[in-house]
């Protein structure tokens, strides 16, 4: 159980858009690194909305239960925040602009992040969605596509986040970004493993929990149309077990939950380009 992570995940949610950054791009060797399906998986994942309330609800609605909002940490420094439902192998964050002059003066001085093309999807055709990975057995190595290294004030020194390349340049791919261990969200085998959160951070434990049923997120299949599948981060991200990009008519991301073991499917378009299957 990692020292403060109920804190920060649960809690703070900092993640990938906080503070002020300092990022560098690493650079390209032409060679793509040979990685193994298990060494990459999936931490957490994003979809940018532009009507938070709306967005939530359209999940609440179906039985999700959210972070409440004041629990929604703003990014300091970055202009955005969230809104954010946690399971027990991961959690999905809606992500939005609150202060655009802030958002602003941000991207003035990170040009190599996505950021203001990822949150003017509507108007750009960028996809919404981001994925946040983790490597196992933290190895900078083991990222296998060109990357842009960032680091933020609250980090230690030692300490960086990863963005893929590509995200600046190819809109059509989801937004791919790696953490680092202390970031990492915690996994839970079972809902009786919840008991493992320390007491002091109890209340967190009734955000794993959700009137629908849905427990592990099984499944992720992101679509997008015009897009190129054979990048070096595509390629990547489709050897991680049980994620799927694809080409698609639009933009939408499937989550499926517990194997689909209920059969039900709620479809939150256009609200939401998201389809739930639990």
């Amino acid at each position: 159980m990692k020292n403060l992570t109920y804190v920060i995940i649960l809690v703070l949610t900092l993640g990938f858009i906080s503070c002020n950054n300092e990022k560098k791009a690493e650079p390209n060797t032409g060679q793509t690194t040979s990685i193994d399906s298990s060494d990459l998986q999936v931490d957490h994942f994003n979809i940018w909305v532009k009507n938070p309330k709306t967005a939530k609800k359209k999940l609440t609605d179906i039985g999700f239960t959210s972070v409440p909002d004041s629990l929604s940490t703003i990014h300091k420094g970055q202009g955005t925040t969230g809104r954010y439902f946690h399971f027990l192998n991961n959690y999905l964050e809606l992500i939005f602009v609150y202060d655009q002059t802030e958002f602003e003066e941000n991207n003035k001085v990170n040009k190599d992040l996505d950021f203001p093309e990822r949150a003017n999807f509507d108007k750009n055709g960028a996809s919404p969605f981001s994925l946040a990975l983790k490597v196992k057995d933290y190895d900078l190595e083991k990222i296998p596509f060109k990357k842009v290294k960032y680091h933020q004030e609250w980090m230690n020194d030692s300490e960086s986040i990863y963005s893929a390349f590509n995200s600046k340049i190819n809109l059509k791919e989801p937004s791919v970004f790696v953490v680092y261990p202390e970031l990492e969200s915690d996994v839970f085998e079972t809902l009786a493993d919840l008991k493992n959160i320390p007491e002091e951070y109890a209340f967190a434990r009734m955000f794993y929990k959700h009137p629908n049923g849905a427990k592990k997120v099984t499944h992720i299949t992101i679509k997008s149309s015009d897009l190129d599948i054979e990048t070096e981060t595509i390629e990547a991200v489709n050897k991680i077990e049980n994620v799927s990009i694809k080409n698609g008519t639009e933009h939408v991301m499937e989550l499926t939950f517990d194997n689909n073991v209920q059969g039900k499917i709620f479809d939150l378009r256009p609200e939401l380009p998201l389809v739930i299957k639990i």
